[in-house]
């Protein structure tokens, strides 16, 4: 499995102008036009009075069927901070509540608590949103509004286990009683976790992890600080498709991930610098999970090449990011001369993108030469 680049959105909002020329040196604090916070944002070239300090949460919501980012912005009024919340279109990216956001309407305004305490949420059992906390070792079900803990919603507490845990990151499934869930370089996979919590599996991740996103009752999808994507069967658990962001940035403040459960893709925030007059350059990206087969290997025997005797040999469908593809048919043909048989002249790829031949050897000594071949359609 690989990923299709259907469409970037770029950028994807806006920060609220200066509407005047800009200073052409930096403002102080308090000068003939009044407050001013941050004075090096309307310092010319610049001339906006916003700019991301952070990107809390970016989650799918499937109740309005809307992305949802929650940032903390440093501007230049009062109080020199803003927290807000971000709403996109799921299918075109389209910034929905834009005059809300522009207009500082108490609607979009989510409160320092929520942006500042609640991190890295995201969609899980329920269509409910859950988030790990900055201010205990709780995980909680929040509201995609506020990001602030629903009152009375449900939570569990890792660090209470065995082994006591401390997360960044976690996604929750409550009807199976799981939770993947990690804070650095791996991937921690509990069970029972509404009972008796047992950790039975960790995968090691490619690099330190960014964010975290549900896709289902058994998969997740997580985002790593370099802009390498995985996707994880945490039931089994495995890794099941590595790949990359169109293009990464050196320097990219930040990836983050979600899972769009209604079309069945992953949207990525990237969050860029600002352009040297202080626009905002972050951009939402749309990937659809496809197969992407790029290499078919040579057969090689797995058994004992002994004359009379049945041969298997194994050959392995790749995709792109070295990944086993599936499901695929790879066809195999013996060339002529041919002494022996083909038994299995045909193999459906297995989860690891392997396809085995099984062939009869002849009783005398021999050189046979064995082709494969698979039809990969692009999307």
């Amino acid at each position: 499995m690989s990923l299709w680049h259907i469409r970037t959105v770029s950028p994807c909002m806006e920060y609220i102008e200066l509407g005047r020329a800009c200073y052409t040196t930096t403002p102080p604090l308090w000068g003939p036009d009044g407050l001013i916070y941050n004075g090096h944002l309307i310092t010319c070239p610049r001339h906006y009075k916003q700019t991301t300090n952070d990107v809390a949460n970016f989650f799918y919501e499937p109740g309005n069927d809307r992305l949802i980012a929650h940032l903390l912005l440093n501007t230049t009024y009062w109080p020199g901070w803003d927290a807000r919340r971000y709403e996109f279109d799921a299918e075109t990216g389209k910034w929905l509540n834009r005059d809300s956001v522009l207009n500082r309407s108490s609607d979009s305004w989510i409160g320092i608590w929520g942006a500042a305490w609640t991190r890295d949420a995201t969609m899980g059992s329920f269509n409910k949103i859950y988030a790990c906390r900055n201010s205990e070792t709780a995980i909680r079900e929040i509201s995609w509004r506020s990001a602030e803990p629903v009152e009375g919603g449900w939570w569990v507490d890792p660090y209470t286990w065995n082994p006591k845990s401390i997360y960044s990151f976690a996604v929750v499934n409550r009807v199976d009683g799981l939770l993947a869930a990690a804070s650095s370089w791996t991937l921690d996979c509990w069970r029972n976790i509404g009972t008796t919590p047992e950790r039975f599996a960790q995968l090691r991740l490619p690099n330190v992890l960014n964010y975290l996103a549900y896709e289902s009752r058994r998969n997740c999808w997580g985002i790593t600080r370099d802009g390498i994507i995985v996707k994880a069967d945490y039931q089994i658990p495995r890794w099941e498709m590595t790949s990359q962001v169109q293009n990464p940035a050196a320097d990219a403040r930040g990836y983050y991930i979600t899972y769009d459960t209604k079309r069945k893709q992953a949207v990525v925030f990237r969050w860029l610098p600002d352009a040297a007059d202080g626009a905002c350059r972050s951009q939402l990206e749309f990937y659809y999970p496809v197969v992407k087969a790029t290499l078919l290997t040579q057969p090689v025997p797995v058994t004992s090449l002994k004359a009379g005797e049945r041969v298997m040999l194994v050959s392995h469908l790749v995709g792109d990011a070295g990944e086993g593809v599936t499901p695929y048919t790879v066809e195999g043909e013996l060339l002529p001369p041919a002494e022996g048989y083909l038994a299995t002249p045909v193999s459906g790829t297995e989860f690891n993108g392997r396809a085995c031949f099984i062939y009869q050897a002849p009783w005398q000594t021999c050189t046979e030469t064995l082709k494969v071949s698979a039809n990969i359609e692009e999307p």
